[in-house]
């Protein structure tokens, strides 16, 4: 408890924040100045899960706050972009995976249903947008490649977290799996980082491909588990 509230303050006393108008963005770093809305929700969701145990509101306002600016500048369509800097207008999987689940999460550690709208939107755009009919995670939402291992691995974790409001999603997650074994598993025991258009990068990266498809694979093979159980 005591860590948990230290690395807290870390995100309101040790990041640079951006203020506005009743709301803030916390920065990716101490020495960054960036606005990028998964680092924003990464910190205002955590801070929102320790007010959900601590019940201190000196860490729900900045949550809301947090929320508050990430909500506001999501594009019409449902997307976000990467960042506010116009070096960061890409739209891409794994952080638009990001966004929706730590949306959700804020929710269900304040009780604010509001927010939902918002995340039932970004969802459309991600179901529709981001995968092939063959169920290829694309990086882009325009662009199939570099087919990544991290995208690969994060559609599964967040079609999973969403699996109550989409039956197809498990499917869509079991169909991710079939695939990326075929395509992206080693012989060797692991998973290749990434399949370009005429050639694969075949580096075995330890936080990037292999942690998170271990992440993957564990929530999906729970998500199987609960299934079966309640049949």
């Amino acid at each position: 408890r005591a860590m948990a509230i230290s690395a807290a303050n870390f995100i309101l006393h040790g990041l640079n924040i951006t203020t506005g108008d009743n709301e803030i963005c916390f920065s990716y770093t101490p020495l960054a100045q960036d606005q990028v809305h998964n680092a924003n929700l990464l910190g205002a969701t955590y801070l929102a899960r320790l007010y959900s145990i601590t019940k201190e509101e000196k860490f729900l306002e900045p949550a809301q706050k947090a929320v508050r600016f990430s909500i506001r500048r999501q594009n019409e369509d449902g997307s976000w972009p990467y960042g506010e800097d116009r070096t960061q207008r890409w739209v891409d999987n794994f952080h638009t995976g990001y966004n929706l689940v730590a949306l959700k999460k804020f929710s269900e550690y304040t009780g604010d249903r509001d927010v939902m709208g918002n995340v039932r939107k970004g969802l459309e755009f991600y179901r529709r947008n981001f995968f092939t009919k063959d169920g290829v995670p694309k990086y882009y939402h325009n662009q199939l490649y570099p087919i990544d291992i991290h995208a690969i691995a994060y559609s599964i974790v967040t079609l999973v977290e969403f699996r109550e409001y989409d039956k197809g999603n498990i499917d869509l997650a079991k169909r991710i799996f079939a695939w990326s074994m075929n395509n992206m598993w080693s012989e060797d025991g692991y998973f290749y980082y990434q399949q370009h258009r005429l050639y694969k990068n075949r580096i075995p990266y330890m936080r990037w491909s292999q942690a998170w498809m271990l992440y993957a694979l564990a929530t999906l093979a729970s998500a199987l588990t609960e299934s079966d159980a309640s049949r």
